[in-house]
């Protein structure tokens, strides 16, 4: 049986997650489990070392950047050895428009130290940001390996056709579906960039308690705008993880 395919949760942010690895690692579904800052790497690496089906990336979140900035070194260190990288990028909202600066500055450096590297993973964050984070990403990592994913893309048709010039992928949430902006993006990808997340614990609520239900609701959505079977929609998209992991 085909695998579930979740390339952007935060496992680490579960309630009760020290007690239950074993319980999502079982659930069949292949995870990128994103972190926030560098210095929360060692823990997730120790709680998910033995998961057949979990990975976890090496993160710095934009949010974070200001406060965590001195934790650079830290980053440049770990990322030599690890294939996962998220989430990082850039946040234009204005409730973080003063850090500005401090976030470029992270995403411009973590992105120097990624170039010379073999081939990364890696989950972008590019909320009223998607130009600059485009344009970073294109720019520095230009005739590289790496291989890129949007989290929760919200940017415009044509910062949408920039990325996908550029080879980027498109992680798609249940939420996403009830958006007709969303809809709209999503119309314009092929169905070759597409993959699946949850951006779990955020995008839970009392309708949606589990990444399974998460991930089947987001996967009957694409069905339906691909006019494809459920089976044949969840194949299709295991298919582009798969070709995002080989290729």
């Amino acid at each position: 049986m085909v695998s579930y395919v979740d390339t952007h949760c935060h496992l680490d942010l579960f309630a009760d997650i020290r007690n239950s690895v074993s319980v999502e690692d079982e659930t069949s579904i292949k995870t990128i489990t994103v972190t926030n800052a560098p210095f929360l790497w060692k823990h997730n690496n120790l709680l998910f070392k033995d998961c057949r089906n979990i990975r976890p990336a090496l993160g710095f979140h934009p949010e974070l950047a200001a406060k965590r900035i001195n934790e650079l070194d830290l980053f440049k260190t770990l990322s030599k050895d690890i294939k996962y990288i998220g989430e990082i990028g850039l946040d234009g909202s204005i409730i973080h428009k003063e850090t500005k600066v401090e976030q470029l500055k992270v995403f411009q450096t973590i992105l120097s130290f990624l170039k010379p590297l073999d081939k990364k993973i890696l989950t972008i964050h590019s909320r009223n940001a998607a130009e600059r984070t485009i344009a970073e990403l294109s720019t520095t990592l230009k005739n590289t390996e790496h291989k890129v994913i949007l989290h929760w893309f919200t940017g415009s048709i044509n910062e949408l056709n920039l990325a996908l010039k550029e080879g980027f992928f498109f992680s798609v949430n249940h939420k996403m579906l009830y958006s007709k902006r969303a809809i709209d993006i999503l119309n314009n990808i092929p169905k070759e960039r597409i993959l699946t997340e949850t951006d779990a614990p955020f995008t839970f609520d009392e309708r949606v308690m589990t990444r399974q239900k998460s991930l089947d609701l987001t996967i009957d959505g694409l069905a339906g705008l691909w006019k494809m079977s459920y089976q044949d929609t969840k194949d299709k998209i295991y298919l582009n993880f798969k070709d995002l992991l080989i290729k």
